[in-house]
């Protein structure tokens, strides 16, 4: 049985892309499995998964959409495809470090039944909504949260509760469905816990597709704040309590959400 799924979107990223799945495959030594959605890329992403392909067979799996649908619907597409007993995702500009990923495999499997997700630590380009570092080699690597709930970024969970959340929110197109998740696990009663010592470099690429983007993050963003009652935002320092990591209030009302 495949030990771990990982989603991976991508588009137009071709060097970035077999970077990430060379770093999986160079680091990982449990079964796993890799589902690569690609967003209709016109750059070298088909020729150079078909190469992959042919080098690690079912373990690569390439799902081909006909035009780009977002990073949201991508990753659920990867989801439901996905046929591993635990799952996470990875973007197309991520690699996890030696051994992070059997490392976070062996705290899943050990972790409580009520801890939806082990958050893994991750580069950050900002000192803002930091609940937790961890430095390795002298780079520093952190945890999120939002409003003073801790939230993953990147999360490895069991399957059955991807499949209990119901995944990405698909009112969301490229970002604030990986808090949302998160937020989905506390208010069904579970935990978002770190997942220690497990480390990712994120490289949080910036090219012209992101500025094209903005709109819709900015929308993205609003949404996620619309959807969920938090504390009002803290400007003046940082207000994220680990004997407390879950400041949530509840989801706002059906018309908020569907704003």
């Amino acid at each position: 049985m495949i030990d771990l799924s990982i989603v991976l979107p991508t588009c137009n990223r071709a060097p970035l892309l077999a970077r990430a799945i060379e770093t999986v495959a160079a680091t990982a030594r449990c079964k796993w499995e890799l589902i690569v959605v690609d967003g209709a890329s016109q750059d070298d992403t088909w020729p150079t998964l078909l190469r992959y392909q042919q080098q690690y067979g079912d373990r690569l799996q390439v799902i081909r959409e006909e035009k780009r649908r977002g990073f949201v619907k991508a990753m659920n597409l990867g989801f439901l495809n996905a046929r591993g007993r635990n799952m996470m995702w990875l973007n197309d500009d991520a690699r996890p470090l030696p051994g992070a990923l059997d490392n976070a495999l062996s705290q899943i499997d050990r972790a409580p039944a009520d801890v939806a997700f082990l958050a893994m630590f991750h580069r950050w380009h900002s000192i803002k909504n930091v609940a937790y570092q961890a430095t390795i080699n002298n780079a520093v690597y952190s945890l999120c949260h939002i409003r003073g709930t801790l939230y993953a970024n990147f999360p490895i969970g069991r399957r059955a509760m991807f499949d209990q959340l119901g995944y990405f929110d698909e009112q969301f197109v490229f970002c604030g469905a990986d808090p949302d998740l998160s937020l989905k696990a506390w208010l069904a009663g579970y935990r978002v816990e770190p997942a220690w010592g497990v480390c990712i470099d994120h490289d949080e690429y910036h090219d012209d597709r992101r500025d094209e983007d903005s709109p819709q993050l900015q929308a993205d963003n609003a949404r996620l704040f619309a959807k969920w009652a938090l504390p009002p935002r803290n400007a003046l320092s940082n207000d994220f309590d680990p004997g407390r990591p879950c400041t949530l209030r509840g989801i706002a009302a059906p018309s908020a959400v569907a704003a």
